[in-house]
């Protein structure tokens, strides 16, 4: 009897120790350093008649002096080439696996917000103040 107390013990340590290996590997942002590679496709064509469809490639380090944060080297894809199209910071939440960011110029103001599900990041650039959503995109990380 003892040595089945003592094997119970042994798996429910083993159980948390696992558990709480997988929590620590998805708050790492370091996960997210890499390249990404995906589509961003335009999804209101109605109030953003200038929007095109674009392969994408999101460049991404670890933000310096910040340790919940990175940076997103985003680039379009122009006859097969790199084109940039800007940089901006991302803020990470490691209890909801998102990212998220804005970006605002003399033309726009958008929220980025993205999901974290292991290599692909999925969501969406949305105009703000109304929310409305323009873009949707989904990238993988590159192997």
């Amino acid at each position: 009897m003892k040595r089945v107390g003592v094997s119970l013990f042994c798996l429910v340590l083993c159980g948390l120790c696992l558990t709480r290996a997988t929590a620590a590997q998805g708050d790492d942002i370091s996960r997210l350093v890499g390249n990404w590679s995906g589509e961003s496709v335009c999804v209101n064509r109605e109030k953003f008649p200038a929007c095109k469809d674009e392969q994408v490639i999101y460049r991404v380090v670890v933000a310096e002096g910040k340790s919940d944060t990175v940076t997103v080297t985003a680039d379009k894809l122009v006859n097969g080439k790199p084109e940039t199209m800007g940089v901006i910071d991302f803020v990470y939440d490691a209890r909801k696996q998102t990212i998220t960011g804005e970006f605002k110029n003399s033309r726009v103001h958008v929220s980025l917000e993205f999901v974290v599900k292991g290599d692909t990041l999925e969501g969406g650039f949305y105009s703000l103040p109304d929310r409305t959503q323009v873009r949707r995109v989904k990238v993988q990380k590159d192997k």
